[in-house]
């Protein structure tokens, strides 16, 4: 069974098309996505309708939900906050009940799906050391547990001499993992590339991808919604 488990997305209609192009290419048997839809970018409707269209599963995140519970946005950055209430005044009424029919995690042939963290996922904590990770490795059973929310792609791994950072490709079967998949459609770990997991849980084997995007479009649909310039910007930076 492989899958391809995305995060993230951000609006970001030019990202998401283009790592669904490269999802067809590689023809998985599962599509996960772990949430955050909507704010950041410039068109949340047009990539909902892709995501249900095209997922087999999608999980609740904190930008989504924040469209039916109002008061997440008073622990926000401005520019998040600006963002969010943008979200609110054209997103399309359907999609707040599709939000609030997701659920915060999922779990499938020996791994977790959730958009944060899977201690407490309704808190949408940050999963960024091997200390945090720690803590978080004793809050579910399987083997994997698939993250979010940062977006900054990450492993870590808790083996017999402790909780370690690791590498994508073949892991070992002795070991569990915390994989932390990027962003497809704002990563921010210095690589503009939008970012998404493949994991092929026969051969037990995870691959971080990157594709490039357009993001000069992306950008200019930002500014064009009157959105923080900032956001705009960084999208060629990956910051």
């Amino acid at each position: 069974m492989k899958y391809a488990v995305i995060s993230d997305l951000h609006a970001n209609l030019e990202a998401v098309t283009a790592c669904f192009e490269e999802i067809g290419r590689i023809k998985p048997d599962r599509i996960i996505c772990l949430g955050d839809l909507v704010d950041y970018c410039a068109q949340p409707n047009e990539v909902i309708e892709i995501v249900k269209a095209k997922c087999d599963v999608v999980i609740l995140g904190n930008h989504d939900e924040a469209q039916f519970n109002y008061a997440m946005i008073e622990r926000y950055t401005e520019n998040a906050w600006i963002s969010s209430v943008h979200t609110r005044k054209v997103i399309d009424p359907k999609h707040i009940d599709y939000f609030r029919s997701l659920k915060y995690t999922h779990s499938e042939n020996n791994i977790r799906f959730v958009h944060a963290s899977p201690l407490h996922p309704q808190t949408y904590r940050y999963v960024l050391n091997t200390e945090s990770a720690a803590a978080n490795f004793e809050a579910f059973s399987e083997r994997i547990c698939f993250i979010g929310h940062s977006h900054r792609p990450v492993l870590f791994e808790s083996a017999k001499r402790g909780i370690i950072h690791s590498a994508e490709g073949k892991l070992y079967p002795e070991s569990r993992y915390i994989i932390n998949v990027g962003s497809v459609g704002q990563p921010r770990d210095g690589n503009p590339k939008l970012s998404f997991g493949l994991f092929d849980a026969a051969k037990f084997e995870y691959k971080n991808i990157r594709v490039k995007y357009d993001t000069a479009s992306a950008s200019s649909k930002i500014d064009d919604e009157g959105l923080p310039q900032q956001l705009a910007q960084r999208l060629s930076l990956g910051i």
